[in-house]
């Protein structure tokens, strides 16, 4: 343990040693359960004699922040609240609603408040993280923008992992082509061909999901104090990377067709934003579809102004019901629209593996911005992903995809109607992940987030997904492809309990 001890201070060398290793176990870097050096090891390595060390070890075994077992050693302790909230810290709130406590006396450096500063406009996260598997097992994780990982071709990808490593050594170590792996790249190509969605080879680029293109695309194409257009509700992480960037963000309202395209017209000519930014296939959180002639409306109308449309097609594939609408990509003018997609959806969030289509003078420049992010995506997946994918094994893992979804969007559905109130309404569900409730006016979804997860269901409250947080506070998210069906109606029950917890609060 490399303790830094300043031998010309009056403060005495013991004091140095518990004040360090109070620090890292205040701070969790020293983390629960975790053995401290033996106490001569700790002497002979910092330089000291053993009683330091021994007096060190007993200032803090008197603090309760260690215990000394015999024959085995000193082991840190589980954090203490009391202890922690008595050292008179104060609390640091972080863009993403982490409280760091700065339990010193001394302060967090100037700089370090000034970047809290600048963020401080972004939202809070919710109380309730956003992941499909909580710690507790207990709870069921309806709030995850995930599809089911269990449904990954495990075997499959190992395999192709092994032969990647067995036959190309190290090659596949070495960095991937700045625009990604050619043979990747040339298969993605057939499948969106296979889709119907035109993109040459050379106009694929390949991303650490889809995120990294939206990131990409917001780079190049504005800065802080440009406008950005996008549909009401919208993609939670897309509008902090926004915020981020320093952008201005036009919401524009959806109706059962999708971005309502009179609202468009008049926000281009009042704004003149830098992009419009759309899902159209199962859009998060509502998971509705755009129709076909909002879709034709909105490229003429964004042609007809001169303003890129940047499409995420994240989960476009996953259709349960209805006729495939065109891509706007493919309804656009060449260079017109941004196209991205991910395998993280339709294989695993943890590839981190996705693409998007740029024409024209931007694609280079897009690719040099990824270099300076990056250098490249990672070799080894992309290598492995190409043996993996091919347009015929890509259509059967989406048909089996889509079978088991499609029972469980019906689990979900079932158990909505029969255990939640009357009055929640549910927008149309052909396809994607989500299922969008609308709340009667006595239910609160922020209020009703909390009441579930007491009951053991995370969901994801509507808030998160609206510029100002209360209009989203009539809506809920849930995402039902993580779980078969008789762990969908169940969570349905219990949020049907937590319902009903709210309205006997709210009626006493």
């Amino acid at each position: 343990m490399r303790i830094p001890l300043d031998r010309e201070s009056p403060t005495p060398l013991y004091s140095q040693i518990a004040a360090f290793i109070r620090t890292g176990i205040e701070s969790h870097t020293l983390p629960a359960g975790m053995r401290l050096p033996a106490i001569r090891k700790l002497a002979s390595e910092l330089g000291v004699n053993r009683i330091t060390v021994e007096t060190a070890y007993a200032e803090l075994e008197a603090a309760g922040l260690v215990a000394a077992r015999v024959g085995s050693g000193t082991f840190i302790l589980p954090p203490f609240p009391a202890y922690i909230a008595g050292k008179g810290g104060h609390d640091i709130l972080s863009p993403y609603g982490m409280s760091f406590r700065n339990t010193s006396d001394t302060p967090w450096p100037h700089w370090q408040q000034g970047v809290l500063d600048r963020f401080s406009h972004l939202p809070a996260k919710p109380a309730i993280p956003l992941n499909t598997h909580h710690p507790d097992t207990h709870i069921i994780s309806l709030n995850s923008g995930n599809s089911d990982p269990a449904l990954f071709p495990l075997d499959e990808v190992r395999a192709s992992l092994r032969d990647t490593l067995r036959l190309e050594g190290t090659d596949a170590g070495e960095y991937a082509d700045m625009a990604g792996y050619m043979p990747l790249r040339r298969t993605i190509s057939h499948v969106l061909a296979d889709q119907g969605i035109p993109a040459a080879v050379e106009d694929i680029i390949i991303t650490s999901g889809s995120q990294q293109a939206l990131a990409l695309i917001t780079q190049l194409l504005t800065v802080p104090g440009d406008t950005v257009v996008i549909e009401a509700p919208s993609y939670a992480d897309g509008m902090d990377l926004f915020r981020v960037r320093g952008l201005n963000i036009v919401q524009i309202p959806m109706d059962t067709e999708g971005m309502r395209a009179d609202l468009l017209e008049e926000a281009l000519r009042q704004h003149a934003p830098k992009f419009i930014f759309t899902m159209p296939n199962f859009h998060n959180p509502t998971g509705m579809c755009m129709s076909g002639q909002r879709r034709r409306q909105l490229v003429q109308i964004a042609a007809a102004h001169g303003v890129p449309l940047v499409e995420d097609d994240f989960v476009g594939d996953l259709r349960y019901e209805g006729h495939a609408q065109p891509a706007l990509k493919a309804l656009a003018a060449r260079g017109a629209c941004f196209y991205m997609g991910t395998f993280s959806k339709m294989l695993m969030p943890g590839l981190r593996v996705g693409y998007m289509v740029a024409e024209g003078p931007v694609r280079d420049l897009l690719i040099r911005c990824k270099r300076l992010h990056d250098i490249s995506s990672s070799g080894v997946i992309q290598r492995a992903l190409y043996r993996f994918v091919s347009v015929g094994r890509h259509r059967t893992h989406l048909a089996r995809s889509c079978s088991i979804y499609r029972k469980r969007r019906d689990a979900l559905l079932e158990g909505i109607a029969t255990y939640l109130p009357e009055d929640i309404t549910v927008a149309p569900v052909t396809g994607g992940l989500f299922a969008w409730c609308t709340l009667p006016p006595d239910l609160s979804a922020t209020a009703l987030e909390q009441a579930a997860f007491k009951r053991g269901v995370a969901i994801a409250a509507g808030t998160a997904f609206f510029l100002n947080p209360a209009e989203g506070d009539r809506f809920i998210r849930l995402n039902f492809t993580p779980h078969p069906p008789d762990v969908l109606r169940d969570a349905m029950r219990k949020l049907g309990e937590a319902c009903n917890d709210i309205q006997k609060g709210g009626a006493a």
